[in-house]
Order: structure tokens, then sequence, then C-alpha cells
């Protein structure tokens, strides 16, 4: 994937925004910020924009502890095509493949309310990322990670 190929095909041959993002929790924060700084410059309305900060902010941080293992200074690339149905975004890393070569499913964890001292600290961030995003593809491709998603409009 290095272009929104997937289910819709780009409207414009080049991302809008693009970012190369270097591993880290506190860069990833940095970065976020910049890339709400491109997506609003280059036409993406507010609420499309805090969806994909809410996205990307997942990914993202998926990207720093389970590809790089927490380790930083590793090259993250952060691509969206802004297009009339939402925001398509690929984020490409070299670290270590997703288990069973696909993304998680997604699936929310059991929650017992009435025992709060029970609830998952996490296991919620793909179940969210499914939810906020269509036509997810996921591939590995000369020992880099491609992952692309629409953030429907």
């Amino acid at each position: 994937m290095s272009s929104p190929s997937g289910a819709r095909a780009a409207e414009r041959p080049g991302p809008d925004v693009q970012r190369r993002i270097v591993s880290g929790t506190a860069r990833v924060r940095e970065a976020l910020d910049q890339v709400r700084l491109d997506c609003a410059g280059a036409g993406a309305d507010d609420a499309l924009n805090t969806s994909a900060q809410i996205v990307l902010a997942e990914v993202l941080n998926n990207v720093v502890e389970h590809a790089y293992l927490y380790a930083e200074g590793h090259p993250i690339d952060v691509s969206i095509w802004i297009r009339e149905d939402g925001l398509w975004c690929e984020v490409v890393d070299e670290g270590h493949v997703m288990p069973d070569g696909t993304p998680p499913a997604g699936i929310m964890p059991n929650i017992d309310a009435s025992a709060p001292g029970t609830l998952p600290e996490g296991g919620f961030g793909w179940a969210m990322v499914r939810r906020m995003t269509r036509d997810i593809e996921y591939a590995r491709q000369n020992n880099r990670n491609h992952l692309g998603f629409l953030i429907p409009a």
C-alpha cells in the first residue's frame, strides 16, 4: 500500500498530509498535535480532525508499544488523504509484524459495572478503532507494516 488503494481509490495522487514520526510516547503526542494542525491547514473539518486524533493516537501508541516494544527513535510514517467520504490514513512502521498478520478483532472486553475493581485497564483500543473506521487494510511488505483505514465523514 503506497497510496490509498483498498476499497476506494485516492481522489488525489499524493497525500494531503505526510509526517515522519519518531517512535516514543512523548514524540507521538507532539506529532499528533502537528498532524492536527496539518489536517486543519489542508482543509479537514474540526469533527473529522477530532476523530482522526482519537484513532491515530490509538494506532500510533500501539505501534510504539507493540511494534517497537517502547524502543525510541524508530520511524513511523503517517500519510492522510482528505476525501469527500472522509480521511484515508496510512501508517507505516518497521516494527514487529501484527500477531497472525492481521489487525486485532477489536472485541470489547466484558465489563461488570457492579465490580469496579475488576474493570480492565486496556483492551478497548482496537474496538474503538474498528468502530470509528472502515475499510481497514494491513500488509507486511519489505519488513514494514502498512496499515490503512478510512475515517468516514
